[in-house]
């Protein structure tokens, strides 16, 4: 299970993690998959082989932590909400719960309920303290990061990350609630299925299984990634997310199922707290 080290492009500093190489070449990518906002995407593409060129993408999401150093120095102005974790029996309640402050707590979990414009202006941020042009990865991109050139279902391969979930539908209702209070996960190599009021994140890295052939870290699960990939060319302002969430199903964690953060709210104004991001660069056409 053991992913080989990542050629590592760029290496970690205060503002980011450290950045794997994805080479040039072909890969496996779909067959697209959505389970919900199915009126606004567009035909979906059947499993197929496409070409691209050599990117690097960060080996983890952006951290809380990195983005207060990012909001810290820039007073760039954040629509969203911090979050903390809530220890039972409140905890039973809303386990990740609104807080008004920075948590320290948190610095290693992924940033969450930041809309794609936010995404984009610590991009611009990064871009401009390194001297490389960072984006968000599109959703090829993203997909092949992930799966690598295999066409594998998860980016360590086939097995499900939590099998006592497998039979479960695809949207996370009261049933997921409780079988996350009585019945301990038979493995969970994918932080998903957990019902919002009893789940939370997990600190990036945390899942060693949870790597791609790439060496990028939580590819599948705990939040959702924005891309910069429309959800329908011929209707603006919405954009492909991808990776699934802890508050979403373990079947959202299929390396080649896309969703949109909404198709009522554009992507400038969307924020919520399952909904992260991580940065790309590109490096050859």
């Amino acid at each position: 299970m053991t992913a080989p080290p990542p050629r590592i492009y760029l290496p970690a500093t205060a503002w980011h993690s450290a950045f794997a190489l994805v080479p040039a070449g072909p890969f496996i990518y779909g067959p697209e998959l959505v389970y919900e906002r199915l009126e606004g995407t567009r035909s979906l593409r059947p499993r197929q082989t496409l070409n691209l060129g050599t990117f690097a993408l960060a080996i983890y999401p952006v951290t809380v932590a990195q983005w207060q150093r990012f909001a810290g120095e820039t007073g760039y102005r954040w629509p969203g909400t911090w979050y903390h974790l809530v220890e039972p029996p409140r905890g039973w309640l809303r386990r990740f719960a609104p807080c008004r402050d920075y948590p320290p707590a948190m610095a290693d979990y992924p940033m969450a309920d930041v809309t794609q414009t936010d995404a984009l202006a610590y991009a611009a941020w990064l871009s401009d303290k390194i001297g490389q042009v960072c984006s968000l990865p599109s959703e090829e991109e993203w997909e092949k990061a992930a799966r690598g050139h295999d066409g594998r279902t998860y980016p360590w391969g086939e097995e499900h990350p939590r099998p006592e979930l497998a039979h479960l539908g695809n949207w996370v209702k009261l049933r997921y609630y409780a079988y996350n209070l009585f019945i301990k996960p038979e493995r969970e190599w994918a932080r998903s299925g957990w019902y919002f009021r009893c789940g939370s994140p997990l600190p990036v890295g945390a899942i060693p299984q949870n790597v791609s052939p790439y060496g990028c870290y939580d590819m599948a699960g705990n939040v959702w990634e924005w891309t910069r990939s429309p959800y329908h060319p011929a209707v603006p302002g919405f954009h492909v997310v991808k990776g699934g969430s802890w508050g979403y199903s373990p079947h959202h964690t299929q390396c080649f199922v896309r969703s949109a953060a909404s198709i009522t709210t554009t992507s400038d104004r969307y924020h919520a707290h399952g909904t992260g991001f991580r940065l790309s660069i590109r490096l050859s056409a």
